[in-house]
């Protein structure tokens, strides 16, 4: 039986709602990953990092060359984000064990519908912002530039996980 959904005070955590996310949005998420797989032609694997390379080399891609597949209708970069971004909630899930959660002030009040979360819930990613960030030059780095940092998220969470941040639900991207 599931905990969720919880509820935290305002000085605990950076959203007061956290529930998991239901079976309709699961399976929607499910099927973007698997069209992202499709479209993008990545291999079938069960880990994480190599699932987050994949995203990661395609993302680089897209941003050296401006272009990415015609099967994304209206030609819209925030189509490709929401694929992939559920594709590498898929690989946090598979690597690190994170849950499909949404936050926000309430249920009806909802910050991100969905994301992927620490077991504690001390950590939290919205996997489709993230690379929609990424992909529209908005994951800006310390000298003004946009950065692809899916591997590096990636790589860092074992690290991350052994730091407690001073609120729960913290934004890691």
């Amino acid at each position: 039986m599931s905990d969720y959904p919880k509820h935290y005070r305002e000085e605990e955590a950076y959203f007061p709602y956290v529930d998991e996310v239901d079976q309709s949005t699961y399976d929607e998420l499910l099927n973007a990953a698997r069209s992202a797989i499709s479209v993008f032609h990545i291999p079938q694997t069960d880990d994480g990092r190599e699932i987050a390379s994949a995203i990661n080399k395609i993302v680089d891609d897209i941003l050296a060359t401006g272009e990415f597949p015609r099967e994304y209708y209206d030609n819209d970069i925030n189509n490709v984000a929401v694929e992939l971004g559920a594709l590498y909630g898929f690989a946090l899930n598979m690597g690190y064990g994170w849950r499909w959660k949404k936050v926000g002030k309430s249920e009806d009040e909802l910050v991100f519908s969905w994301g992927v979360g620490s077991d504690d819930d001390n950590w939290f990613t919205p996997c489709g912002v993230y690379l929609a960030k990424i992909l529209t030059g908005k994951n800006i780095n310390r000298y003004g530039e946009n950065d692809n940092t899916v591997l590096l998220n990636y790589n860092m969470i074992p690290g991350t996980l052994k730091t407690t941040p001073a609120r729960k639900l913290t934004i890691l991207w």
